[in-house]
């Protein structure tokens, strides 16, 4: 196991879509085929959205454009986070042996470890969140290419939480799900937490503790470390600009559909469909969420339903050649045909 040192790119770290890359580079340079940590610190804010998410009723648009927010979306699933330079971002690149890729507790235990000796009591809880005391200061996500994977996640230790609350915009549903509360009411940052003596402890020295935590040592000049070179950074540099610079990307296309269904599932996450239905037949389907299941083929299950009479029953059989368990997560035709002709899930998109 290697730690990943990116302080040589210190012209990219303004960049929100670096770290990302770099994941991408380490997944799929076949020089690197052992477990990999890497972290960094963003200079300044942005949103990151899962691969799957729908842009437009994720986040609060205007006021992102008002405060020149960045928007990158990553390769791998999980759910809308604002960072800014009060978070860490951290990941681990691994190989996948059948057990490890979707493992979050395994790749969460350091992390928590490293928490709980700065005085938080923090838990892995649902599918991939990190909290204490009821709220959210982490999400992890995982994106695989291969059998090379990434999984990673995000720690708020000072962010800056109005803007937080200001800049996402998440479903009802996903609301629902939390107890319908404000950001402020369903995330925290950690400092708080700390005991008296860290306090007032630095990221650097957080960072460092991590660093001492995953790979079992009391001094940092033990840990093999691959310093990132400039052959390193120009390749890094061309999946930036080939991969995540694209507003096509970024944005995504936006469906003016007669219908907007939204429904948060234990063990899977927020499931949302955008479809319309002509002369008693879905005319059009898209799928959105923030299921972690970035690699799924959503475009399959879509043209599957797309043509099928809006009925419960023939929708439930075209569910049922999707493979929902592979594209989505575990989640039965049934549920899937309830999500598009039950009322109750209907939700209004976002203008902007």
């Amino acid at each position: 196991m290697r730690y990943v040192d990116l302080s040589t790119g210190t012209q990219y770290m303004g960049n929100p879509t670096m770290f990302e890359s770099v994941s991408r580079y380490l997944m799929t340079n076949g020089q690197f085929t052992d477990t990999l940590f890497e972290w960094s610190r963003p200079l300044k804010a942005s949103v990151v959205i899962g691969a799957n998410q729908n842009v437009y009723s994720e986040l609060n648009l205007d006021y992102i454009k008002q405060n020149h927010i960045q928007i990158t979306r990553r390769a791998g699933g999980g759910g809308a986070v604002y960072v800014d330079s009060g978070n860490l971002t951290y990941a681990f690149v691994d190989t996948d042996d059948g057990t490890n890729y979707m493992n979050f507790k395994k790749y969460a235990t350091p992390i928590i470890n490293v928490l709980k000796k700065l005085g938080v009591n923090a838990a892995l809880t649902g599918r991939n969140d990190l909290t204490v005391d009821g709220k959210k200061f982490s999400g992890m996500a995982a994106f695989k290419i291969g059998n090379r994977f990434y999984c990673g996640g995000t720690l708020m230790i000072d962010v800056n939480l109005d803007a937080a609350d200001k800049a996402l915009n998440p479903p009802k549903s996903k609301l629902a799900s939390k107890g319908v509360k404000p950001v402020h009411s369903r995330v925290t940052n950690i400092r708080p937490y700390f005991s008296a003596k860290y306090q007032d402890i630095s990221i650097d020295d957080i960072t460092e503790m991590i660093l001492k935590e995953i790979f079992k040592t009391d001094t940092i000049k033990e840990i093999p470390t691959h310093v990132m070179s400039k052959i390193d950074w120009q390749k890094v540099n061309d999946i930036t600009g080939h991969d995540y610079q694209d507003e096509t990307w970024t944005m995504g296309k936006r469906y003016h559909d007669d219908n907007f269904h939204s429904n948060h599932y234990e063990g899977v996450g927020n499931v949302e469909i955008s479809f319309s239905v002509n002369d008693g037949i879905v005319s059009h389907a898209k799928i959105f969420g923030d299921f972690n299941k970035a690699n799924g083929n959503l475009k399959e299950i879509e043209n599957k339903i797309a043509g099928v009479p809006f009925e419960k029953d023939n929708l439930e059989e075209a569910f049922s050649h999707t493979h929902l368990a592979d594209n989505i997560g575990k989640l039965t035709p049934e549920q899937m045909a309830d999500l598009m002709v039950n009322p109750v899930y209907q939700q209004k998109q976002q203008e902007g």
